[in-house]
């Protein structure tokens, strides 16, 4: 970039920065003028550096006012952060900037150039970013999903304990069941008590899939027991003439544990 336009850049930006500010802020309520102020003045000093950085997109400076605009983005939710309020932030200050550098003479091509090319690879790095940590947010918090609605955990030697929480399909028997699985592979346990108390709805769907799970058990050499057999799910079993077969039940988990330590199953 021109070392003269860059320097008179500069001097734009720190002589007007109250002026940009305040044409921002009338888009605000009174009450959210304060921390806009702030991020909007954050902002402005992030945007000089860059100007230093001869507004390289690929520079240290612009990716820490990428990295901070994807705070901001945190911070305000994405519906705001894109809203035509903050189009600062989105379009970036180029369109005011456009006009104060044509009331200094300085709109030229040759000027005008570096700062389009650089606000659009900054707009495009934020997007991508933004949709990236959107993916990764995702993807953990499917997995911390799937590992609270149905924890795992040994509770006695040898005994492996499955707590199913929610609503059971097929799809979601099959991650239980890969689940148990590989533990059973990291261990040999001789009993798997898989409790269903918190199961939200019993129907024949998920009642076949519970008899799947205690086969897959079974299949495995080990013993499977299903407890947490309500009251309310005993009625709707007997509704519903739903039979488990050989499946054990029982309604707590402390009464598996007392047969199998008792060595009476």
């Amino acid at each position: 970039m021109n070392e003269n336009f860059k320097i008179a850049l500069t001097k734009i930006v720190q002589n007007n920065s109250e002026e940009l500010i305040q044409e921002w802020l009338t888009y605000f309520d009174d009450e959210q003028k304060d921390n806009e102020y702030r991020h909007y003045d954050d902002f402005l000093g992030f945007f000089e550096e860059c100007i230093e950085s001869d507004l390289d997109p690929s520079s240290d400076d612009a990716e820490a006012l990428k990295h901070f605009l994807v705070k901001i983005s945190d911070i305000l939710g994405e519906d705001d952060f894109f809203h035509f309020k903050n189009s600062v932030y989105t379009c970036f200050l180029k369109f005011p900037l456009f006009k104060l550098m044509e009331d200094n003479a300085l709109f030229t091509f040759e000027n005008v150039s570096p700062i389009t090319k650089f606000f659009e690879a900054l707009t495009s790095q934020l997007i991508v970013s933004i949709l990236d940590n959107n993916k990764v947010h995702q993807t953990t918090t499917t997995q911390e999903l799937a590992e609270r609605e149905a924890p795992i955990s040994e509770i006695w030697e040898g005994i492996l304990m499955v707590s199913i929480v929610g609503t059971l399909d097929s799809h979601r028997i099959l991650q239980i069941i890969d689940k148990v699985l590989q533990e059973i592979e990291k261990k040999e346990y001789t009993s798997v008590i898989v409790d269903i108390s918190a199961i939200f709805d019993m129907n024949s769907e998920v009642a076949n899939q519970i008899i799947k799970l205690n086969n897959t058990i079974h299949y495995m050499g080990v013993k499977p027991y299903i407890s947490g057999i309500t009251s309310n799910i005993a009625k709707s079993l007997t509704h519903l003439n739903i039979n488990l077969g050989d499946v054990n039940t029982y309604s707590t988990t402390k009464k598996v544990m007392k047969m199998i330590l008792e060595g009476k199953e």
